[in-house]
């Protein structure tokens, strides 16, 4: 039987033993790896060695007790000396008086090694070669060695990865013997659930592109990671990245997961949770000289992994104690961890989000499938992700902020005064709001900015410092992008200016990172209609659609609509109509009721109706935190004297999507206007760029984002076969046919036909 192979990077392979001690802030380690980026390039363009050679591709086989290691990488330059002799060299960014890192010189053994063997070398001279950022030699190290010593280096280092490797191969042996047989986790499948499950397992061995939609009730979350888990068991994918936009998207995914644990699957799900929610620290500061958890993390490491390697389902909560116990930073380990899992639950943004985006997670062995859920939500947070806006709102406390942090003599502090500068000076041109491409001045004062950042990360950390790179970093990013399909928005006057770079359509940039996966799922109670919903996630030629009807009966819903005239110039006239029928529903009904609003002005007006009505009502807030909310969904659990708690919340909040509360806990829902957002210029530019690419921009920008918010938030009514309750839409546009006609096929559909024909 042959031994399975395991390709490894040269650096990988060198760091499974000689890997660094401590953490490096993150902007730190973005900036040091552009600058070494480039210093490589000036220094392999300007050799002047005979017959240099830069990025010689090579690779050499080490035989382990259970696999075959498959090494490979890029020697930065082969050339020849003088004397005949082959020289490999290693090129690293370093500091004026740098010593020799033993990694750096196990790098080039390494290649040495792999020369030596394919050209049947008897030896080669290794050098690390240390440069400034602009490609300048400032030190060099050379060994002269022969090929006998070079196998045993190379041997010596590949044997502790491969030991590792062949722990994770014995593990995931385990895996796919436990998923080729896994049963579905219930009796029996719900209505159009098993259709579902189907479909998802076709896209994933085809690798294709699935857009789904299905309503509520139907079991989203388990009928598409069943399918993904018998995929991995089959070697269609080696890991599933289930993405979602919300912390309830993520608890629904670990319950489903903790629910096939116990039906058999041995499979490894790791919880991503964001860097400032799970950090110990009460503020976060994350140089090794300043955070115990970032000094020799890499050291610690190992035996958390080996620990993690044995655990099954890695929550927030299990990360925290597994972190705990080795004294590491939790949020690094649960980035570490998810490179080894089957599992990996997250937000969007580590897949599709430019600056923060994992590339570990699609390119494991076996490769990943995405499954995308409230798929809805993406395109818009993808084209923030590739934004940007660099405004004095944002600047000039952010100056202060550091010059209180740092010091007005910083380079931080200068960089941030510069950008400042360039601002106030594009505002008081003429042409300012007519500008069509980003200023030079800008970006040239925010790249001053994000080094100046950078190096301020590496030596003083500060949420100053962090916020800066991140606003210049975007800034650079998408400026380096800036074609038709952004706009460039201008405004604020002379104290408010500012620049916004707005990516207008997304369809290419998810297009691209799905191409990277075996296999994408694109799941949702409201994709519907398909051609609009997929062409805006980079819908191509031969991906399948497929359109589940409700599993309820439309008689577990009473549905209607109140006719009253909610154009925003038609708002305060009609305020006292609208609290008048919200208060009609309520005498009618029993029960809990969630009234949602389309802005909390609108709600605080409304709300004060109600309440001087003598209606007691709870309200959510804005920028709420998830304790508060909690709250007040634990009101809706224990309702008021009278049977009633009546919640004031908005459509798109907290509220309207991802909570679930069946059977009591809520039986109305009241949707104030057809959710239509407010036109902005963000939002009037990107209905201009449809229009004038032949699309019907108002559709696309304003009627289906609306009714998207308010099919999200009456799901939130009919949870399950025994549910019943009743819905009240206001406002005189729901009359219209174009947006009756997005309702068509749903359960708010077809309470509402038989609403009309019961008059």
């Amino acid at each position: 039987m042959s031994r399975p192979v395991v390709r490894m990077s040269v650096r990988a392979v060198v760091e499974t033993t000689l890997h660094a001690h401590d953490l490096t802030p993150a902007g730190d380690a973005a900036q040091r790896m552009q600058q070494g980026a480039v210093a490589h390039r000036r220094r392999q363009a300007g050799a002047q060695e005979t017959a240099y050679r830069s990025e010689v591709a090579l690779s050499a086989d080490y035989l382990g007790g259970a696999l075959v290691l498959r090494v490979t990488g890029r020697a930065d330059g082969v050339f020849a000396r003088a004397d005949g002799a082959t020289v490999i060299e290693e090129i690293k960014l370093g500091a004026a008086d740098q010593p020799l890192v033993p990694a750096h010189m196990a790098q080039a053994a390494m290649y040495g090694h792999m020369l030596c063997a394919g050209q049947a070398e008897a030896g080669v001279c290794l050098r690390v070669l240390y440069v400034d950022a602009r490609g300048e030699r400032l030190a060099a190290y050379e060994e002269e060695r022969d090929a006998a010593s070079l196998r045993a280096e190379f041997e010596r280092l590949c044997a502790a990865a491969a030991a590792w490797e062949e722990k994770k191969l014995a593990r995931r042996a385990a895996r796919d013997a436990s998923l080729s047989g896994l049963p579905f986790p219930f009796e029996a499948y719900r209505p159009g659930q098993r259709r579902f499950a189907a479909n998802v397992y076709v896209a994933l061995r085809e690798r294709k592109r699935l857009f789904a939609q299905a309503p509520t009730g139907i079991g989203k979350t388990m009928a598409a990671l069943y399918p993904a888990l018998r995929g991995i068991g089959e070697g269609l994918c080696g890991r599933a990245v289930f993405l979602t936009a919300r912390t309830t998207g993520r608890r629904s995914a670990l319950a489903a997961m903790e629910r096939l644990e116990r039906a058999g699957a041995r499979a490894m799900t790791v919880e991503i949770t964001a860097r400032d929610k799970i950090c110990p620290k009460e503020t976060r500061d994350c140089r090794p000289d300043r955070c115990r958890l970032a000094e020799g993390f890499y050291d610690r490491l190992p035996d958390a992994l080996a620990e993690g390697l044995e655990m099954s389902r890695l929550d927030r909560a299990a990360i925290e104690a597994l972190a705990a116990r080795h004294g590491l930073c939790p949020f690094e380990l649960s980035l570490e961890l998810a490179a080894l899992c089957d599992v990996a639950v997250c937000d969007y943004n580590y897949v599709f989000d430019p600056l923060t985006a994992m590339d570990r997670l699609l390119a494991g062995p076996g490769g990943a499938c995405l499954l995308v859920d409230e798929a809805h939500q993406l395109a818009p947070r993808v084209r923030d992700a590739y934004s940007a806006e660099a405004g004095l709102d944002a600047l000039l406390p952010l100056r202060r902020e550091a010059g209180r942090a740092h010091g007005r003599s910083s380079a931080l502090y200068r960089a941030l005064g510069g950008a400042v500068k360039a601002l106030r000076a594009l505002a008081q041109q003429e042409d300012f709001e007519g500008l069509q491409s980003p200023p030079e001045s800008l970006l040239a004062a925010l790249r001053r900015v994000q080094e100046a950042a950078g190096a301020q990360l590496a030596q003083g950390g500060g949420a100053a410092a962090m916020e800066s790179f991140s606003l210049a970093s975007a800034y650079v990013f998408a400026t380096s992008r800036f074609d038709a399909r952004y706009a460039l928005l201008t405004g604020g006057g002379a104290k408010h200016a500012k620049v916004e770079l707005v990516l207008l359509c997304a369809a290419p940039e998810i297009l691209a990172c799905t191409k990277r996966a075996r296999g994408t799922v694109f799941f949702s109670a409201t994709l519907a209609p398909f051609d609009a919903s997929c062409r805006m996630l980079g819908s191509e030629e031969g991906d399948a659609c497929l359109l589940l009807p409700s599993p309820f009966d439309p008689a577990q819903l009473a549905a209607r609509i109140a006719p009253i005239d909610l154009r925003y110039a038609s708002r305060e006239r009609t305020a006292p109509q609208v609290a008048a029928e919200i208060d009609a529903h309520l005498a009618a009904h029993a029960g809990n009721t969630i009234v949602f609003f389309p802005s909390y002005a609108y709600m605080a007006r409304i709300g004060a109706l109600m309440e001087a009505a003598g209606i007691d009502c709870a309200r959510e807030r804005q920028g709420m935190a998830e304790e508060e909310k909690n709250a007040l969904l634990a009101r809706l659990e224990q309702p008021q004297s009278g049977g009633r708690t009546v919640l004031l919340a908005v459509l798109g909040g907290a509220f309207s999507e991802g909570v679930d509360l069946p059977g009591e806990r809520l039986k109305n829902v009241i949707i104030v206007s057809t959710g239509l957002p407010k036109p902005d210029a963000r939002l009037q530019a990107m209905r201009a760029y449809y229009d004038q690419n032949g699309e019907d921009g108002f559709f696309l920008c304003m009627t289906l984002p609306g009714m998207v918010r308010v099919m999200q938030a009456a799901g939130r009514l009919i949870r399950t076969e025994a549910d019943t309750g009743a819905l009240l839409l206001i406002d005189s546009r729901y009359r219209a046919r174009g947006v009756r006609a997005l309702f068509s096929g749903t359960l708010v559909g077809d309470a509402l036909d038989a609403s009309d024909a019961a008059r």
